[in-house]
């Protein structure tokens, strides 16, 4: 984790370097894209009708993809996919190997809201589902993937122009997805509390 942390502020300063100079005065219009990616850390809380429970926990890789368009100046309305993998996930303080995975998945709307010195503030809603697998073979898995529930996430950062039309930043990010999931004979409760740093890159429109 430490790692991952000195990793982003390097990558940060370097890119603070590279853009001192270049204009400011930042306008998003017209067609929105954005890609983020970075570390995930939190925690995965489940329990089912039989007094079981679960925590699922440990350092996820996160990546988030934002479509859309302006509405208006610095205000975008946009379409958002996201998925934070865990790879070896700890169950219940036992630590699996690198077979097992456990991811959450995220599709929906949301807005962001851009300042003239290209800080960002992101909010999107919709729904989400956790992935289970386990892999038996280097071209085979087994799953198993819940029902999908309510999901909302928030992000907050900045951006810094390397060009007339891309921005790279970064920012934080808090996710929680809950749900409730159904099987023959048994029912589950699944909520999640995420939070990271991402990496982001946008293509945007500077004055």
């Amino acid at each position: 984790m430490k790692k991952t942390f000195i990793a982003i502020m390097v990558m940060t300063s370097s890119i603070t370097v590279f853009s001192q100079g270049k204009s400011s005065n930042v306008s998003h219009e017209g067609f929105y894209l954005s890609m983020a990616t970075g570390p995930v850390f939190g925690n995965i809380h489940g329990d089912d009708n039989n007094g079981t429970t679960y925590k699922v926990n440990g350092e996820a890789f996160g990546f988030d993809l934002q479509i859309g368009g302006a509405i208006k100046p610095n205000l975008i309305l946009h379409a958002s996919a996201q998925n934070k993998t865990l790879v070896g996930p700890k169950i219940n303080g036992v630590k699996l190997d690198n077979n097992h995975t456990f991811q959450e998945n995220f599709y929906g709307v949301g807005l962001t809201k851009y300042t003239s010195d290209n800080f960002f503030l992101t909010g999107n809603v919709g729904v989400g589902h956790f992935i289970q697998t386990e892999s038996t073979s280097n071209s085979h898995s087994d799953g198993t993937t819940s029902d999908a529930g309510f999901s909302f996430n928030i992000k907050a950062g900045k951006e810094w122009m390397v060009s007339k039309k891309w921005g790279l930043g970064g920012g934080v990010f808090y996710a929680k997805t809950t749900l409730k999931n159904k099987g023959v004979n048994y029912t589950e409760h699944w909520n999640s509390n995420r939070f990271g740093l991402y990496f982001q890159a946008t293509l945007c429109k500077s004055k």
